[in-house]
């Protein structure tokens, strides 16, 4: 048997630890899908939480086949609340149209290329 610590990140946490991880007692060669079906979760839970990437050891993500190790941190994570592709192409629209309105207010003229030539000069 070894010992691990298990720790339930919840959406209304800031993003910070507000209570310590509980200890946790498992077989050894544990695999995370094993120690959660002893904390008490389903099988359809824990593929579902394993697919949205919602469990991590020590802040790597875990998979069916991560294999818990003495004093490991077995970490439940909220699911993500959104697509991270996603919210990257807004970014990069928003960044573009920032740009896009600072040329207009420029009197429609492109940045100037300070120290480069253009190939045909």
């Amino acid at each position: 048997m070894i010992n691990i610590e298990w720790i339930e990140l919840r959406p209304e946490d800031p993003g910070l630890l507000n209570h310590l991880p509980k200890r946790l007692q498992v077989a050894d060669a544990c695999r995370v899908p094993q120690a959660l079906l002893q904390l008490g979760y389903s099988q359809d839970q824990i593929q579902t939480m394993l697919e949205q990437k919602a469990v991590a050891v020590f802040g790597l993500y875990a998979t069916e086949e991560t294999v818990l190790h003495e004093c490991d941190r077995l970490e439940i994570l909220d699911g993500l609340n959104f697509d991270p592709m996603e919210s990257r192409r807004r970014r990069a629209q928003h960044k573009a149209d920032a740009k896009a309105r600072e040329r207009a207010l420029a009197g429609g003229k492109p940045p100037r290329q300070s120290g480069r030539k253009r190939p045909n000069d």
